[in-house]
């Protein structure tokens, strides 16, 4: 993670769709783009093999 809490937040509190990969409000229920319900929320991690 970074070195400042608030920053993390601001960039990784975030919803992914699943359709179109446009990222969303924390708190939305579908996609603002695509107005798909598939929504997930941002990997906090990366995620390397």
């Amino acid at each position: 993670m970074g070195r400042f809490k608030e920053a993390d937040n601001r960039l990784l509190n975030k919803k992914i769709c699943m359709r179109c990969d446009a990222r969303n409000a924390p708190r939305a229920s579908r996609c603002r783009k695509c107005k798909y319900d598939g929504l997930r929320p941002k990997a906090r991690e990366s995620r390397k093999a």
